[in-house]
C-alpha cells in the first residue's frame, strides 16, 4: 500500500516491516528465553527471511526509477559496501554472526532479477527452495576444505551456500517472492492487505503445527524444505499486517513515526546494536556482569535505543541530505541514490 510522506513517496508498510525485522533480530539475538509457549523462538526464523523478502521488494520498486544498467551497476556498490561493513563490524566480536555480508551478495543477485517476469522470479524461488538443503549439503565439505588451505574462497561456498544461520542461496528464495509482491503492493488495496495478511498467517499456523506435532524437533537455519515455507510465509504475513496497519492509520501517520524512522535506518542500528554488544561484552564482565549478553534489560535497551536514536535523527535531520540516517545517507550517495 502506497503512503506518501513529506519528501520521501515511501511504501510505509513497507518501512513497518523493516521495523519488525530490526526487533525480530534484537529478541534472535539476546531474549534470554523462548518467552510463552515458545513464541520469540519465531524470532530465529523470521529476522533474516524477512529482510531479504524486503531487499526484494524494494529492489523492484526502484525499477520504477533506475534502468536495468544504474540499478545493477547501484547494487553493486551497494553489495560491496554491505560486505566490506559486515567484515569490518565482525572484528568488533560480538555474539552475533553478522548477516550484512550475505545481503550484501543478496544485493547483487536480486537487482538484474527483479526485471524478470514475476512467473520467472516465481520459478527461481522454487528452485532455490527446493534445492536449498541439496546446497548445503553438498558444498559444505569444500568449505570446509577452503576453510583448512585458508583460501578466501572459503566465503564465496560459505556466503552462497554453506553458512552456519544463512545461505545467499537460501534467501534467494524470500528475495524472488519480494519481488513478485512488490508489483502488488500498490494496487491490491486493503482488501489485498488483509487477504495476504490473514491468508499467510494461516499457512504458517498449519505449517507451524504440522512441523511441532509431527516432527521431533522443528529448528531455524536448517534449509529444510519446512523450515523455509514457515519463515516465507511468516514473513509474507508481517509484510501484509504492516502494509494494513499502515492504511489504517494513513490519517494519522505520525502515531507511526518512530517505528517508520527505524525501519528507514535499520542499516545504521544493526551497526549500532553490534557496537552495544560489543562494547557488553568487552566491558561488562570487569564490572561483575554476566558475560553473556542475553538478558531483558539488554533487549529493552536496544529497542528503546533504536528508536529513541531513529526518532529524533528524522526530527533534527528529516529536511536534509542525510534524512534517510547516518550509513543509508552515505550509502545512498556512494550508489548514486541520494
Amino acid at each position: 500500500m502506497k503512503t506518501a510522506t513529506p519528501g520521501a513517496g515511501r511504501i510505509i508498510g513497507v518501512d513497518l516491516a523493516r521495523c519488525l525485522a530490526l526487533t525480530a533480530m534484537y529478541v534472535a539475538h539476546v531474549a534470554p528465553s523462548a518467552g510463552p509457549a515458545g513464541i520469540l523462538n519465531l524470532s530465529e526464523f523470521v529476522t533474516a527471511p524477512l529482510f531479504a523478502l524486503l531487499m526484494g521488494v524494494s529492489a523492484y520498486l526502484s525499477t520504477e526509477r533506475m534502468s536495468f544498467p544504474v540499478l545493477f551497476a547501484s547494487s553493486v556498490v551497494r553489495g560491496i559496501v554491505l560486505i566490506a561493513i559486515g567484515l569490518y563490524i565482525n572484528t568488533w566480536d560480538a555474539q552475533v554472526d553478522i548477516v550484512l555480508p550475505y545481503l550484501g551478495v543478496l544485493s547483487v543477485l536480486i537487482a538484474p532479477l527483479v526485471f524478470l517476469p514475476a512467473w520467472l522470479l516465481g520459478v527461481i524461488s522454487l528452485l532455490s527452495w527446493w534445492f536449498a538443503t541439496t546446497a548445503l549439503t553438498f558444498f559444505t565439505p569444500a568449505y570446509n576444505e577452503q576453510v583448512l588451505s585458508g583460501s578466501y574462497l572459503q566465503y564465496a561456498y560459505q556466503w552462497f551456500f554453506a553458512g552456519t544461520h544463512y545461505q545467499v542461496f537460501t534467501l534467494l528464495v524470500y528475495a524472488c517472492v519480494g519481488g513478485i509482491l512488490a508489483r502488488a503492493l500498490g494496487e491490491w488495496g486493503a482488501v489485498g492487505d488483509t487477504v495476504t495478511a490473514i491468508a499467510a498467517t494461516g499457512v504458517a499456523g498449519l505449517i507451524y503445527w504440522y512441523a511441532t506435532t509431527e516432527l521431533s524437533e522443528f529448528l531455524p537455519y536448517t534449509a529444510s524444505r519446512l523450515e523455509i515455507a514457515f519463515a516465507l510465509f511468516l514473513s509474507i504475513a508481517v509484510l501484509g499486517w504492516s502494509c494494513l496497519l499502515a492504511r489504517i492509520f494513513a490519517s494519522r501517520a505520525q502515531v507511526l513515526d518512530p517505528l517508520v524512522a527505524a525501519g528507514r535506518m535499520t542499516l545504521s542500528l544493526y551497526v549500532l546494536q553490534i557496537g552495544v554488544l560489543a562494547l557488553y561484552i568487552r566491558y561488562a564482565p570487569a564490572y561483575g556482569l554476566p558475560y553473556n549478553d542475553d538478558s531483558w534489560w539488554m533487549l529493552v535497551l536496544l529497542i528503546a535505543l533504536s528508536l529513541l536514536f531513529a526518532w529524533s535523527w528524522d526530527r533534527l535531520l528529516g529536511r536534509t541530505i542525510a534524512r534517510r540516517g547516518p550509513l543509508e545517507s552515505l550509502l545512498a550517495l556512494v550508489t548514486g541514490r541520494s
